[in-house]
């Protein structure tokens, strides 16, 4: 026991209360719109600033943004238009995710601390990792800002009648500039996140990039009953960034307002710097051929190349073909005559499309890792540079290969519509990233990685519907309900270069969470299985030896399963143990309207995924979870959940144990607004005044025990793995809504 007197403890923090705040938001938008005859414009700009429910000001974000439309019939053979917008974000940051977050060490730091107490040595033990999470807060200094042009431009020439030649141009600008301060500071003795020098990073990083598109159009109608729309064209795309990177120890002052490389002192290894500039381009021709038989038969076709720089030189060029087809059957003749049915479509599509959504040059080997060499007579160590991410240059397309099969109706007057459909989606050729492989060709050094492969197929199948009804009840009375969802079936059909890919991470030193495996989900987790708790010693005699796991099996252990009954349970028994994607997904609207008031309602659902609990540190004295109160003290107390112990244990190994399951509904949004009265905005030399109270992420019901079921990294292998992730917070908005 760390207390030997339970009464001379001091300090009840609850650090989650001392962390979590409530933050301010406010938004402003203001728009005008206007033109003549021949051209219309719309000018917009908003303002959002907004503070961190964790934080605070040290998570505070801002963004403005400004826009401008423009839209103009020169002649009544060409039309031109442009939208154009810049949008300014200033954002500070908090150490949200993984081992050693904020969160992370709200959950697990001691109650008995006190939250002033900067410095946490000679109380609890805590290890090396858990600190005081306000001072953390406190003593984390950053500034980034991004500041970004968008825009298009946009002219159609009719040339001849039907004949329609279009140009378009789509530009981005970004530009970023970020610092960072780690002052000098003792968070208690031993700890990981002490410094004894400070430091400032500092980058500089500019983005560009292009698309033009020019196509030709031919629209035409036949006898009235054949409509074509023949289009064929091409896209060219660019993009380039080149950033500067540059970090310096020794700020004066240990002061944020003075932390800029210019400022600092530090030299020889104590100033580094870095840089980069990359390069994509993709060239793509289409054509498109829209074909319509007497307003019921409905064809699509399309066929794209696509060639893209990011590959190696054999492996370019992608073909990529759609095809759709509709029946109207409503329109038909013989269609019964129904007052029930106003509309009966059915359709079917098959399409292919590329991906090339990689890092560049991933094909050659560039040298930017680092390492350290011996050179000359004296054999002197010296830092230099080493190949980054090995290079693969068998890295071609990813392709998804799409098949859709539906049906579209709508009855009562179109009171009712309903959608059904059912999907196969094969994504072949998957890449992935940062392959792991052998350590012996130098991907543990730092800035070097494994490559990027097509790793295999997978595919997800399933079935897809909505339905809405709304309805007028009487003048002041008027609702509409709609609801859909969507199944997913998803299996790894083909794993290339090796039978299993492991990614994720749980705890630290632990064995990869997550596979990429023929004939399973991808990225599901494999790890071990419990049959309950060891209520005695002759039930540890009985079963399977669990010495292959490390420490000595005692009472109140869990109890793995021999799942290849070979008598002893080790890593070889680790076995499908969950899956974090959902297999089915859910919304539900809901909206009111009762004379001068709306009431609006939104909630959706994640049915059958499992999300894996990863955010208790492995030390004898942190904070636990709740249900730790329901531990095993004895044969019969529970079997549950194991004993609490100081010492090694294998209960911490990776199992079914910390995967939860991650189904949730979750209330988004309620609504309620009040618009005013015709007569009294026209006295009022308005057009429209709304009021409206709105509150986002109302209520989540879930079992999950973390703070949001649906903390993920979005990794495809080592997703749903939840290392305290910064939750969603919930927000209260009042507002109003004014049209001059």
């Amino acid at each position: 026991m760390p207390f030997t007197n339970l009464n001379a403890i001091e300090n009840d923090t609850d650090w989650q209360d001392e962390t979590f705040q409530t933050a301010g938001v406010m938004s402003h938008n203001i728009s005008v719109s206007g033109g003549g005859k021949t051209t219309d414009y719309s000018i917009s700009a908003s303002h959002l600033d907004q503070k961190g429910i964790v934080g605070g000001d040290k998570s505070r974000f801002k963004r403005t943004t400004a826009k401008l439309s423009v839209n103009s019939d020169v002649r009544d053979y060409l039309k031109v238009s442009t939208n154009v917008i810049f949008t300014n974000n200033r954002s500070k940051g908090i150490n949200s995710f993984g081992l050693g977050s904020v969160l992370f060490n709200a959950v697990n730091i001691a109650p008995t601390i006190n939250s002033n107490m900067d410095d946490i040595s000679g109380t609890i033990n805590l290890g090396a990792e858990v600190i005081n999470p306000i001072t953390q807060i406190e003593q984390t200094f950053n500034d980034y800002e991004t500041n970004r042009l968008s825009g298009n431009f946009k002219a159609d020439l009719e040339y001849l009648d039907g004949f329609t030649i279009t140009g378009r141009y789509g530009f981005n600008y970004t530009n970023l500039n970020n610092r960072e301060f780690f002052p000098i500071f003792n968070f208690g003795d031993n700890k990981i996140f002490n410094r004894t020098r400070n430091q400032v990073n500092q980058n500089h990083q500019e983005f560009y990039d292009y698309t033009f598109d020019i196509y030709n159009t031919i629209d035409k109608t036949f006898n009235d009953i054949h409509d074509f729309k023949f289009t064929t064209g091409m896209t060219v795309f660019r993009a380039h960034g080149e950033g500067l990177f540059g970090s310096r120890k020794d700020v004066p002052g240990n002061s944020f307002d003075f932390a800029d490389i210019g400022t600092a002192t530090g030299s020889g290894e104590d100033l580094t710097s870095d840089s980069f500039v990359s390069e994509a381009r993709r060239l793509s021709y289409f054509g498109r051929l829209n074909y319509t038989f007497n307003d019921k038969y409905l064809l699509t076709a399309i066929l794209r190349r696509d060639r893209s720089l990011r590959f190696g030189p054999k492996n370019q060029t992608g073909w990529f073909p759609s095809f759709s087809a509709g029946w109207i059957a409503s329109e038909e003749d013989f269609f019964p005559d129904l007052d029930a049915v106003s509309y009966f479509k059915i359709r079917g599509s098959y399409g292919e499309l590329g991906n090339d959504r990689i890092d560049d040059f991933l094909y050659l080997g560039l040298m930017q890792g680092e390492a350290t060499y011996v050179l000359g007579d004296q054999q002197a160590l010296t830092n230099g540079q080493a190949i980054s991410s090995l290079p693969n240059p068998n890295v071609k397309w990813e392709t998804a290969q799409k098949l859709n099969l539906g049906l579209d109706t709508e009855l009562f007057n179109n009171q009712l519509s309903m959608t059904f459909d059912f999907y196969r989606n094969e994504r072949k050729d998957l890449l992935i990233p940062n392959i792991p492989v052998s350590g012996i060709f130098g991907v543990a050094a730092p800035g070097a990685g494994g490559p990027t492969i097509n790793a295999g197929t997978v595919v997800n199948k399933g079935y897809e519907g909505s339905v809405s009804y709304g309805k007028s009840i009487d003048d002041d009375w008027s609702f509409n309900f709609s609801y859909n969802f969507s199944t997913i079936d998803n299996e790894v059909t083909e794993v290339n270069g090796t039978d299993v890919i492991r990614g994720g991470q749980f705890g630290v030193g632990q064995l990869p969470p997550s596979r990429m495996q023929e004939g399973f989900p991808i990225g599901y987790f494999y790890g071990l299985k419990t049959d309950g708790i060891f209520q005695n010693q002759a039930e540890i005699d009985a079963h399977a030896s669990q010495s292959g796991l490390g420490p000595d099996t005692k009472p109140g252990d869990l109890r793995f399963v021999d799942i290849n009954n070979d008598g002893v349970v080790n890593a070889d028994d680790r076995t499908y143990i969950g899956d974090p994607i959902p297999d089915v997904t859910m919304g539900l609207n809901l909206s009111i309207s009762y004379k001068n008031f709306n009431f609006k309602a939104y909630s959706f659902a994640n049915v059958g995924n499992e999300i894996v609990r990863n955010f208790e540190r492995d030390q004898p004295n942190v904070n636990r979870l709740r249900y730790r109160l329901n531990r095993w003290t004895g044969e019969g107390s529970t079997n549950q959940h194991p004993r609490v112990t100081a010492g090694a244990t294998s209960n911490k190994l990776f199992s079914d144990y910390y995967v939860e399951d991650g189904s949730f509904l979750r209330i988004q949004t309620l609504n309620l607004g009040y618009t005013l009265s015709d007569d009294l905005t026209t006295s009022l030399k308005l057009q429209n005044v709304k009021f409206y109270a709105k509150v986002d992420n109302v209520f989540t019901f879930t079992e999950y025990s973390g703070f949001d079921p649906t903390a993920s990294s979005g990794a495809p292998i080592g997703g749903g793995i939840d290392p305290g992730f910064y939750p969603l917070p919930r927000t209260y908005s009042l507002g109003m809504n004014v049209k001059f």
